[in-house]
């Protein structure tokens, strides 16, 4: 009787876990997951392409913070890189905004990120509707994600917060934000990334926010179509010109 009432909770635990892992796998990778291949930053692409998302939660402690999506070359997924190696990103883009449509950003609101190690060492990058593109740098150091293990092993998490904090929910702020990016590696045998988007649910339900991960997927070119990049961007920048008039 034990036993078989033993059996049934491993199989439970089980059952469980495997419905949890289902759920993330549902959701794509949290992570941006990265190994050298062919002379570059090679991103391994989720179902929805070259997007990954994170969440800035509406209260709470963690209220419009997330360190989520973050950046891995890890060993035990059969993943690293070169001992020692540092990679920063690029952003490529001003902030970009989704509710139902593609509008310009809210009045004042911004992402900072906080790199590492945190600023004054690396300051911070501010990503805003006019800030244009900021390119990474390893001396002086900026948009600094971290350095691999001595085994190669690679794992950082940066700081996102939306700005400027608000003391209840703000409504008129709710949408998906996006930035456009690339990585980038001190080694000059190393290219960079193709680009990719992080994108951030701040008070959208979860259909109307995937809604706005399809649209961002659009205007994200597939590897090795920078010219398709080229285009979506000079549309995209003409429309948001359009819109701030």
């Amino acid at each position: 009787m034990k036993r078989t009432l033993t059996n049934m909770i491993s199989i439970l635990a089980t059952l469980c876990l495997a419905s949890v892992l289902g759920a993330q796998d549902d959701h794509g990778h949290s992570d941006v997951e990265f190994a050298y291949e062919d002379g570059r930053i090679a991103i391994e692409f989720g179902d929805e392409g070259a997007i990954f998302e994170g969440e800035f939660p509406l209260d709470g402690i963690d209220r419009q913070f997330t360190g989520e999506p973050g950046f891995g070359s890890e060993l035990e997924e059969g993943l690293g890189i070169n001992p020692g190696d540092q990679i920063a990103y690029n952003v490529l883009s001003d902030l970009l905004y989704w509710n139902e449509g593609f509008k310009s950003v809210p009045n004042d609101v911004q992402i900072r990120i906080v790199n590492r190690p945190p600023s004054p060492v690396v300051p911070d990058t501010v990503v805003s509707a006019n800030s244009g593109i900021q390119m990474g740098s390893f001396s002086p150091a900026a948009n600094r994600i971290g350095a691999a293990e001595d085994d190669g092993n690679f794992h950082s998490d940066l700081d996102y917060i939306l700005e400027p904090m608000f003391d209840t929910p703000n409504e008129a702020a709710f949408g998906a934000y996006g930035i456009l990016m690339s990585l980038s590696s001190d080694n000059p045998e190393i290219a960079d990334s193709e680009p990719f988007a992080m994108i951030f649910n701040y008070g959208l339900d979860e259909a109307v926010f995937e809604e706005g991960v399809e649209s961002f997927a659009s205007i994200v070119p597939e590897p090795n179509h920078l010219s398709v990049l080229a285009s979506a961007w000079i549309s995209l920048t003409f429309v948001r010109r359009r819109w701030n008039r």
